[in-house]
């Protein structure tokens, strides 16, 4: 008993720290579009659910949401999701998560965002202005693309009353790169945590936390410096905190279990993400939710959703998910995932 007061009140002092630590470490305006492809989410269940995908992490995606998740997994999962953004960009994650036998996880994953195809254009004469006969013409072409890999782990500890805990981290390799010869690379490490109460009761309490790029992740650009004195141009991305709660409700109409999700992102000030599922005889997910951003300009994107999951006896499974997200200048977004499980 007195072990299990110990283990509970050093939870707590995790939680207070890590919580005024980065609360501390709001980032600025800028800080907050370094490398902003990473914040914008993967799979279409959570993205239906406005982003609240730090305590919902139970699915291949959780490298991304929170990797603590992966100590949920006890069977092989891959998923996938390509779509676009705005027709232009290229939107792709690819995920593969491998258990292992000492309660825990691993995955690799790939996230891409980019355009290809670029053209290159140039005058015939440099030093004549555009005219009928000096037209700009396509000399080439190149790609502007920003990468994600993460490496991820997940791993079950001690539980006591009932509540089961996971703990995980990912680190991150960035690569990314732009007209002819630039790029860029950069490197680092998010850190996880899940809290959930058994998956025996009707009702469920979900706890999750997430610090994203908890060391600071550096950037270094190989594009030289405006003078002999300086150095090569660099971009930090600030530690950033995710706070996530999720309740479970197994309801008897139609065998349906109802999820209550929200996220509490603390970046350029606080952001909240939120959403509710529904699902019907373990088959079809019904999902909404709403999706806040700050920065330059607040927005408050509506989402919607659905998913269709199969489940065999030997345990294995799949599921396909849509998301809807309306944006207020952008207008639609619709995004697609596959998940498989064996």
């Amino acid at each position: 008993m007195k072990k299990m007061k110990h283990l509970k009140k050093n939870i707590v002092y995790f939680f207070v720290t890590i919580i005024t630590f980065f609360a501390g470490t709001i980032q600025s305006v800028d800080a907050r579009y370094t490398a902003d492809f990473l914040t914008l989410g993967v799979g279409a269940r959570a993205l239906a659910m406005g982003g609240a995908g730090t305590a919902l992490s139970d699915n291949a995606y959780a490298a991304y949401w929170n990797p603590a998740g992966l100590g949920q997994l006890t069977r092989y999962e891959v998923s996938f999701m390509h779509s676009t953004l705005n027709g232009q960009d290229a939107y792709d994650f690819v995920s593969y998560v491998h258990p292992l036998k000492n309660r825990g996880a691993i995955g690799v994953s790939w996230l891409r965002v980019g355009v290809n195809d670029i053209p290159i254009t140039s005058l015939p004469v440099v030093s004549r202005p555009v005219g009928p006969t000096n037209r700009p013409q396509v000399t080439g072409t190149f790609n502007n693309t920003d990468n994600a890999f993460l490496l991820s782990s997940g791993w079950t500890i001690p539980s006591f009353s009932g509540v089961n805990f996971h703990l995980g981290g990912t680190l991150k390799l960035l690569y990314m790169s732009g007209y002819r010869t630039t790029n860029a690379i950069g490197g680092g490490a998010d850190i996880g945590f899940v809290a959930t109460t058994s998956a025996e009761r009707p009702h469920r309490l979900t706890l999750g936390l997430q610090a994203s790029d908890a060391f600071q992740t550096k950037i270094y650009w190989n594009t030289p410096p405006p003078s002999a004195d300086l150095a090569s141009h660099t971009e930090t991305i600030s530690p950033n905190l995710k706070i996530g709660i999720a309740t479970t409700h197994a309801l008897a109409i139609f065998q349906s279990t109802l999820i209550f999700a929200l996220d509490t992102y603390i970046q350029e000030g606080v952001e909240l993400h939120g959403g509710a599922e529904w699902t019907l005889f373990d088959l079809l997910s019904l999902r909404i939710g709403f999706d806040e951003r700050k920065g330059i300009e607040s927005i408050r994107r509506l989402t919607a959703g659905a998913g269709l999951n199969l489940s065999f006896v030997t345990g294995a499974g799949a599921g396909l998910d849509y998301a809807f997200a309306n944006h207020p200048a952008l207008g639609g977004s619709h995004r697609m995932s596959l998940r498989i499980r064996f």
